[in-house]
């Protein structure tokens, strides 16, 4: 079967909200969109070492080295998920600002904000920070607050689980959190493999459409969103996409027929009353047996700890017989 996809991004206020949440928001928007484009390098997963009595050294996704005497003790996050990371680990008395849509833990509650697209230099500037965290959405602007001295560590968000994995231990390595953070990775592991014992013996899971949006984006395979789907042996709809978060056409969502449709857009009011009353629709078999659910976006799409929370869910909503309750 093969999908038609739409154009990659395109930044309406409902879907920048999505992704500002996920902390995955468009860098590939398009030109008309009124957008900064892609920068055309190629980041990779950030890294991080450290030996006895040695300073921390990591190398971030723009392959830049930063150097760390001692752990930065007034860090601003300009990603969600990066701050539920840090919080987790026991590195929130270090977070000195956070980003607009950051809205969890609780203890962020009354912590300075930044602007999550766009970020104002000289607002970041009076916070004096030792360090900064900016993921995809500041992509754009990360050179501009290296100009003025700013000591920037970019992480592009994690394709898979394992990054999510292995960005909680970066972290830990660079706040001074090493122990909390290998703690918690080890208990996430334990979770995953809890699940993944239950859907040994599935051959093929049910046909999965994610929605971010009613605009019909969603996250192909290549994602940690659609690593979950694959974690769990569903048929990812948006398999053979050529881009992470792909637009696709009602026509090749009503011909690919999930079996089950997975609403992360559910907080702006689609349901399975909204789907169903989409054209065609009602021949879809995720709307026929009434599999339209909604999911929690904050935990599903952002990058962080609570992932495994998503897979839990998700996993109850796909294998209703095998995760009761």
């Amino acid at each position: 079967m093969s999908l038609l996809f739409r154009k990659p991004w395109a930044a309406t206020p409902a879907v920048a909200f999505v992704f500002a949440l996920a902390a995955l928001f468009a860098i590939a928007c398009s030109d008309s969109d009124g957008a900064t484009p892609a920068p055309t390098t190629t980041p990779t997963e950030a890294t991080a070492t450290l030996t006895p009595e040695s300073p921390i050294v990591v190398v971030d996704s723009d392959g830049v080295e930063l150097e760390f005497a001692e752990p930065p003790s007034r860090i601003v996050s300009f990603s969600p998920g990066a701050t539920e990371i840090l919080y987790a680990i026991g590195a929130g008395d270090q977070v000195i600002a956070v980003d607009e849509w950051a809205n969890y833990p609780a203890d962020i509650e009354n912590v300075e904000r930044v602007k999550y697209i766009d970020p104002d230099p000289e607002a970041v500037l009076a916070l004096d920070p030792d360090l900064l965290l900016m993921a995809a959405a500041q992509q754009p602007q990360v050179e501009q607050f290296r100009s003025l001295g700013l000591n920037v560590m970019f992480n592009l968000e994690p394709e898979s689980i394992e990054g999510v994995l292995d960005q909680i231990l970066l972290f830990g390595v660079v706040t001074g959190h090493e122990t909390e953070a290998e703690a918690l990775v080890a208990e996430m592991r334990d979770r995953i493999a809890a699940i993944e014992t239950v859907v040994a013996d599935v051959d093929e899971g049910p046909r999965v459409f994610y929605e971010l949006s009613s605009e019909l984006y969603t996250a192909a395979p290549n994602t940690f969103i659609g690593g979950s789907l694959t974690l769990l042996k569903a048929q990812n709809v948006a398999e053979g996409a050529e881009t992470a978060f792909p637009q696709l056409t009602a026509e090749a969502l009503i011909d690919a027929n999930p079996e089950v449709v997975l609403l992360a857009d559910q907080i702006w009011g689609e349901s399975l009353e909204t789907v169903s009353s989409r054209p065609g629709w009602d021949a879809v078999d995720a709307v026929i047996n009434q599999r339209v659910h909604g999911v929690d976006p904050d935990t599903g799409n952002r990058p962080g700890p609570r992932i495994v929370d998503a897979l839990e869910e998700i996993a109850r909503l796909l294998y209703p017989d095998r995760f009761p309750g």
